[in-house]
């Protein structure tokens, strides 16, 4: 069985991706199978890189069982002749394991954004975002083992759940890094882990599931500036206010605050000796008015380590935040364009389940520097270019196989290039506002669900950020 294109031919051998081969290359699948040892021992007619090409397929037909995947790798003609079964598919990507696509993962991973492309940058720091999200697998009983089933107030998930926390880059929405486990493992962990990859340069932001002072001191101490929203029963202590409305105060300990707190009250004494990470705390009131004229407010509180009011305004801080919502919208791309929605992972042995989940990874990765290669190229906001045309496209040159010999690593392929720049594929330059509040992905009941919540998509909303002082936050209290 030929593994590699024929030079010049019109179609890939077998272990190919269709043109995100000319990203994921066989020399680089070839390379992450001798470094993590997952070489066949002996020719089989699945070795083990067409295997690695078989897993990321799944990634990108699945919807379809492991006879439509490949098939749809075998679809064009001038390809090897060779029907496995699917039990021999299923052992095939069992022997594979979790280790290979890990290692790919590792290989596409990191920043896409240039110095041109806009929403990546503010002020000459590159914006960036972490969140944690759930994955379903499969209910049997290792995954059962493994994930633990999450539980709210309607009782049990149906099924098992992996905890995945991606730090993702603002504007392009690629995966800078990941990090996956069980359900049970903290969030606060996982992000933990994922401090491994700031960098400084960066701005971190983060919503109210980021907490604690031991996440923000080793997230600090890696030279990243943060950006954190704080939740609402946290009240830092004022001791110094800002001409712009913002005031310094400390991150520290539960401890440590109440002594600071105590301290701040009366001031007569000498300040006591606290470790902590010295932060500028904005307060705002964001207000959202629709079309109809309801308005509703909510209070915004954010901390960040950027404590030069003068070189970074409080107002525009809290209109930064707003790009945080990002990584939603890149796990939105992650778990329903690519994945599909309400579809779990189909494998029932944990360790397969992992380097299925890596596969739905690096798919998602290839996509995403592809598109913003190809914006980048054309001059356009990378904003603009559709994933769903990206990884739809993808999907016809695998079945299609007209990509031609892979030519190396970072570049574009022509037909998906082609297709995603298509100017009735592209979004509009500037979209209205648009407000979608939070809602239950899976109702216990579907009846009379949207009539009893008041939570429709708000359109063409226009919002209004207002910083507020604490002596405003004071008088409130006080009120």
């Amino acid at each position: 069985m030929r593994l590699r294109a024929r030079v010049g031919g019109p179609a890939f051998a077998a272990g190919h991706l269709g043109e995100l081969t000319q990203v994921i290359t066989p020399s680089l699948v070839d390379t992450v199978l001798i470094a993590t040892g997952r070489v066949q021992v002996r020719v089989r007619k699945l070795p083990a890189r067409v295997m690695v090409y078989f897993v990321l397929a799944m990634a990108l037909f699945g919807e379809c069982g492991y006879h439509g995947v490949w098939s749809a790798l075998v679809a064009a003609p001038c390809l090897p002749d060779v029907d496995p079964s699917a039990a021999a598919l299923r052992q095939g990507h069992r022997r594979l394991g979790s280790a290979p696509l890990s290692a790919l993962f590792d290989e596409v991973k990191g920043t896409a954004a240039t110095e041109r492309v806009a929403g990546s940058w503010w002020r000459g720091i590159r914006t960036v975002a972490w969140d944690s999200t759930g994955m379903l697998v499969a209910d049997s009983a290792a995954n059962r083992a493994y994930c633990g089933r999450p539980s709210g107030r309607n009782g049990v998930s149906g099924f098992p759940m992996m905890r995945l926390t991606a730090l993702i880059e603002c504007g392009t929405r690629a995966l800078i890094d990941a990090v996956t486990g069980p359900w049970t493992q903290a969030e606060e962990a996982q992000c933990t882990v994922l401090c491994r990859t700031l960098r400084p340069g960066m701005l971190l932001l983060a919503d109210r599931g980021s907490k604690g002072f031991a996440l923000v001191r080793s997230a600090a101490a890696t030279g990243a500036q943060l950006l954190w929203r704080i939740s609402a029963d946290l009240q830092p202590p004022v001791l110094h206010q800002l001409p712009d409305g913002s005031y310094l105060s400390l991150s520290t300990g539960t401890n440590e605050r109440d002594r600071l707190r105590r301290w701040n009250r009366h001031r007569r004494t000498v300040p006591p000796h606290i470790e902590g990470v010295a932060v500028r705390v904005i307060e705002a009131a964001l207000t959202v008015r629709a079309d109809d004229g309801t308005t509703t407010t909510t209070s915004l509180r954010l901390f960040t380590t950027l404590l030069d009011h003068l070189r970074y305004p409080a107002g525009e801080l809290a209109e930064l935040y707003h790009r945080r919502w990002q990584a939603e919208t890149a796990y939105f791309g992650l778990k329903v364009t690519l994945r599909g929605p309400d579809r779990v992972l189909r494998s029932h042995h944990t360790d397969d389940a992992r380097h299925e989940l890596f596969a739905l990874l690096v798919v998602y990765q290839v996509a995403r520097r592809i598109a913003v290669d190809a914006a980048t190229h054309a001059g356009l906001d990378p904003a603009r270019i559709s994933l769903a045309v990206t990884i739809r496209t993808a999907r016809h040159t695998v079945i299609t196989a007209t990509g031609g010999t892979p030519r190396g690593r970072g570049r574009a392929a022509a037909v998906i290039c082609q297709a995603i720049l298509h100017p009735r594929e592209l979004a509009p330059t500037h979209r209205p506002t648009r407000i979608q509040p939070r809602r239950v992905k899976r109702p216990i009941s579907t009846f009379a669900y949207n009539m009893t919540r008041k939570n429709t998509p708000i359109r063409n909303a226009k919002i209004t950020i207002e910083v507020t002082t604490a002596i405003d936050r004071t008088r409130r209290w006080r009120t």
